[in-house]
């Protein structure tokens, strides 16, 4: 038996479980999973590819770095950035088991 393809967008099933946020968690970023899924159709974007991380990203990064977490602020090196969103799309996207 042969499987239907998938494209990008078209033909891919995809299910959430809730999650729900405790009150007292401030910085909880993902919540408790609650047990109920739901069908969904994802939207999934990159913005900012064809950005140059010139002098005034680096200049950027270097002020915000001062004020906040260097490795959380979006003016990092494209590197980093790019480690960063694989780990998240990794994280939030997980193998259906």
């Amino acid at each position: 038996m042969r499987l239907a393809s998938m494209q990008l967008g078209i033909n891919m099933p995809a299910r959430v479980e809730r999650t729900v946020r405790r009150s007292d968690a401030e910085n909880q970023l993902v919540g408790e999973p609650t047990g109920e899924f739901y069908d969904v159709i994802l939207y999934f974007g990159v913005i900012d590819i064809l950005q140059d991380y010139d002098i005034s990203k680096k200049l950027e990064h270097a002020y915000k770095s001062m004020q906040y977490d260097p490795t959380s602020i979006s003016a990092v090196d494209p590197k980093q950035y790019s480690r960063r969103f694989r780990d998240f799309i990794f994280r939030i996207f997980v193998e259906d088991t």
